[in-house]
């Protein structure tokens, strides 16, 4: 099962919360400690920034909206699949199956 981005937001954001080496981590080199901890790369045109909220300001993210001609990320699933597509490929039926987010002690 694919994680969606705001599940994705609240399982570093509880990393972040629970380990203070992780934090710092991530505040230093977000792009590379999610490719590491996803076991997977992100475009090299694609910017990952960390934000860092304070006791009297919180963000809110917008999303972004593909632009005519662009896939959304529910279409970009279904076409990313590839041949695997066909079969039951999902994480729970396979063997030794478990979390595809690795937990890094830092």
């Amino acid at each position: 099962m694919a994680m969606t981005r705001g599940q994705l937001q609240d399982l570093v954001s509880k990393f972040a919360t629970d380990n203070p080496k992780y934090r710092d981590a991530l505040i230093k080199d977000p792009k590379g400690l999610l490719e590491k901890q996803l076991n997977a790369s992100f475009p090299d045109n694609m910017q990952v920034k960390a934000v860092l909220e304070t006791a009297d300001t919180a963000y809110v993210v917008i999303p972004h909206t593909p632009g005519e001609g662009e896939l959304d990320d529910a279409d970009l699933e279904k076409v990313a699949g590839g041949k695997m597509d066909e079969y039951d490929a999902s994480c729970d039926k396979a063997i030794g199956a478990g979390n595809t987010v690795t937990v890094l002690n830092l």
